[in-house]
């Protein structure tokens, strides 16, 4: 063989791996848009907080504060859409508005009264533009109806925008995330304490009754981030209640000389029983904490289903004979 060719041959053998074979060994990322007003805006950066600890998403945030559907002449997502979109592609895109829209909508130069048939009726016109618009975009969509609201008047016209949003996406197969029944009391009332991400219970809501702390939006992005993993097409609900449990024991036993030794079972601390179950009765009570027992956790077998965990072993309630070593 000629010395060149001997050359040549070493440079093949120990060159490296072309950029796009090193890039296939990555694995993929699923790029995240989340759209929304200044409280989908925090559902956004809560999201991305929860996510970028799996290190599987890539998530990005437009959003307007004083957006929504009722009034496209000031911001009119079904046209500026498109024009996100022309950029970039993503894989699933996360929608959230309505805290802006209890409002009249202006048409054909007439103002149309907010709780109106006729309201109704312009409010969904402008989400089939706006579901039009992102459908074309062939991303997954999923939309997260407004929260919950302290105000009762604001709170019976969010309902009324969540139930229109709840229609129109459903009529396309779309996704729909309820948050309510995971941001209200067991009675069903406002509530602007509850289990974060973390499952440690405390302040979600800011004191206006409408705002958002830190803790809150990475709750309703631990939410958001549940539904795309799972694909669940109907969103979070609320955790049914086994009504067959009439009686949870005692999380703990009695000792040889009778005393009580309790202990705490993970997945609700001390501060969550005196938050929840502070001027409830007992049935109450338990209620309140099967709903924010987090899923899956010892705290949730136990309060829902009776099920107390054993001990650790080694622990001074683990009564197992013989000890373990």
């Amino acid at each position: 063989m000629r010395p060149w060719a001997v050359l040549a041959a070493i440079f093949i053998v120990a060159a490296p791996l072309p950029a796009v074979a090193q890039e296939s060994l990555e694995p993929p990322v699923t790029r995240v848009l989340v759209l929304g007003d200044a409280i989908g805006g925090g559902l956004g950066a809560g999201l991305t907080r929860v996510a970028e600890a799996t290190g599987k998403y890539e998530v990005s945030i437009r959003l307007n504060e004083e957006s929504g559907l009722a009034r496209p002449d000031v911001y009119d997502w079904a046209e500026t859409v498109p024009k996100i979109l022309g950029s970039k592609s993503y894989d699933v895109i996360v929608v959230m508005l309505g805290a802006n829209d209890t409002q009249p909508i202006r048409q054909d130069g007439m103002r149309i009264p907010a709780g109106t048939p006729e309201w109704a009726e312009a409010y969904g016109a402008q989400m089939d533009r706006l579901l039009s618009a992102l459908e074309a975009s062939n991303a997954r969509l999923v939309w997260v109806g407004p929260p919950p609201m302290r105000e009762a008047e604001y709170d019976t016209a969010i309902r009324d925008v969540a139930e229109i949003q709840r229609q129109r996406t459903k009529a396309r197969g779309i996704p729909f995330i309820d948050l309510r029944p995971e941001l209200t009391g067991p009675d069903g009332a406002f509530a602007d304490t509850g289990a974060d991400d973390t499952g440690t219970v405390t302040r979600l809501r800011g004191r206006d009754g409408v705002s958002f702390y830190k803790a809150g939006n990475n709750r309703m992005g631990q939410i958001v981030l549940a539904v795309i993993e799972s694909g669940d097409a109907g969103g979070p609900a609320q955790r049914p209640v086994d009504e067959a449990v009439a009686l949870v024991p005692l999380f703990g036993q009695v000792l040889m000389d009778g005393e009580a030794y309790t202990v705490q079972p993970e997945g609700v601390t001390a501060n969550a029983v005196m938050l929840t179950a502070a001027g409830l009765d007992s049935a109450a009570a338990l209620n309140a904490l099967r709903d924010i027992a987090p899923k899956g956790s010892a705290a949730e077998k136990l309060f829902r289903q009776g099920d107390a965990a054993a001990a650790p072993a080694g622990r001074a309630d683990d009564f197992a004979a013989p000890p373990a070593p």
